[in-house]
């Protein structure tokens, strides 16, 4: 009997020590969290800034969309410029021709109005040998 109650004894003492260590382990002070504070003013820059960001991103998406292709047939010879090979080969590109719809609608309003040269470049984008391809899945202009 002395040894049951040495046992239950040493097993309810364990058992407290067990339960008071954390208590004697923890502060009863609060951990203190700083949280930023916002004005209207910033949260609204942030919104914006975001907003812009998705729309950069849906941009970007539609431009990929616009030169991605599967063979030579789907791609055609644009002027991303209003002056096209007016300016030389950086006024034009191949792009996927069932996207021409989007790609004017994202260069619609880039340049507003703009005077042009007189002359056509003879550089080999703007020759009449120039053909668009499909290279790697991308529209590129062959020569």
């Amino acid at each position: 009997m002395k040894k049951m109650i040495k046992n239950t004894w040493l097993l309810v003492c364990a058992g407290v020590i067990l339960v008071s260590i954390p208590l004697l382990l923890t502060q009863n002070q609060p951990i203190e969290v700083e949280v930023p504070h916002l004005t209207q003013e910033q949260i609204n820059e942030r919104k914006k800034a975001s907003e812009q960001a998705a729309k950069a991103a849906q941009r970007k998406t539609k431009m990929i969309r616009t030169y991605a292709c599967n063979t030579d047939e789907d791609c055609i010879i644009v002027d991303k410029d209003p002056c096209g090979c007016a300016i030389g080969p950086k006024g034009v590109t191949a792009i996927n021709a069932g996207h021409l719809e989007d790609f004017e609608a994202l260069n619609r309003n880039i340049f507003g109005t703009k005077s042009c040269p007189d002359t056509i470049s003879e550089e080999k984008e703007c020759s009449p040998s120039a053909h668009a391809v499909c290279k790697a899945h991308t529209c590129k202009i062959a020569y």
